[in-house]
């Protein structure tokens, strides 16, 4: 596929704002600034920037719990996203919900569930309005290969296939169900687009480590998808760069497997390459961006820092009883 450069410096710029965001989350978290956990996306922010740069306005979107920074790429504002995880009245839900529950309606995310992979049936919803409408937007369901072992998965999947409904079930398998080895769960070589098929769909399998991979893949399907000839599978293969949470010690993998990772399958720094190499960017422009976001981060992070907390006799507003 042939692209303009200002298409390209846009990739590069969501990557980076989600390398950037990640690293920042977690330095904090270190730092006892953040209540709560965190889960770090570090490393595999590629299958995110590809899979969601094929989106259109109207378009609903039912994340993960990594990375937190999924919701910057469709809308939802720093501020906001501060300061719910920060547990401040500024943040989505006024920091009651945290890091697990950023994201807002208006940018079409439909939140999700702790208790990962139960809310799959929730985008499958959504797919029966846009039908229902006669829009061609779709809905983009994420889940990780470890969830997409879970019913719910299975049955979203045949309650699209049935109704043929706008949906996309795109599935980031990082290698790890929590402590769990993909290899030691699965008889498939992918966990969800070797799936596919049972329920009719057609499938790509991409490298989560190379965004324009995971963009001409996620295209594919999407414009099948939107063509109203029902629901596809897209599964990105990447490798999550550190532990289930932060404090997880990983002492259920090979360091130097991870460290080989880090160093060669590095979606940021791959793609700064290429378009350095190819003169679609500079250093300079680079290094600008580089400058441009962090100090934007740390402004918006001091900002919310300032907010004020809810008082106990908020905490329990909108609180369905």
């Amino acid at each position: 596929m042939a692209y303009s450069n200002e298409f390209l410096k846009g990739l590069y710029k969501d990557l980076l704002m989600m390398r950037l965001t990640e690293k920042r989350l977690y330095e904090l978290y270190a730092e006892g600034r953040i209540p709560g956990h965190i889960h770090s996306g570090m490393g595999q922010e590629a299958s995110f920037t590809g899979i969601l740069n094929t989106r259109k306005k109207g378009d609903y979107f039912k994340q993960t719990h990594r990375p937190a920074s999924t919701c910057l790429l469709v809308g939802t504002p720093l501020e906001v996203f501060f300061g719910e995880i920060l547990a401040k009245k500024s943040g989505n839900s006024g920091g009651r919900g945290g890091i697990l529950h950023v994201g807002r309606l208006q940018e079409g995310m439909l939140g999700f569930s702790g208790v990962l992979g139960c809310d799959e049936a929730v985008p499958v919803g959504a797919a029966l309005t846009i039908q229902m409408e006669g829009r061609d937007n779709i809905a983009y369901a994420f889940s990780g290969d470890g969830a997409s072992n879970r019913g719910p998965v299975a049955e979203a999947m045949e309650l699209a296939a049935a109704w043929q409904l706008p949906v996309l079930f795109c599935c980031e398998n990082n290698g790890f169900a929590i402590s769990t080895p993909f290899e030691s769960v699965y008889r498939t070589k992918n966990s969800l687009a070797d799936r596919a098929a049972g329920y009719g769909m057609p499938s790509e399998v991409a490298d989560g480590t190379d965004v324009l991979d995971v963009y001409e893949k996620a295209s594919k399907m999407v414009e099948y998808v939107r063509s109203g000839k029902g629901p596809a599978v897209i599964e990105c293969r990447d490798y999550r760069w550190r532990g289930h949470f932060e404090g997880d010690q990983c002492a259920y993998r090979d360091a130097k497997v991870t460290e080989e990772h880090i160093k060669n399958g590095d979606s940021v720094k791959n793609f700064e390459k290429k378009l350095l190499a190819d003169g679609v960017l500079t250093e300079e422009e680079a290094d600008k961006m580089k400058a441009d976001y962090s100090e934007k981060l740390e402004a918006v992070i001091k900002e919310a820092e300032a907010q004020p907390e809810m008082t106990s006799d908020e905490v329990l507003d909108g609180l369905y009883a």
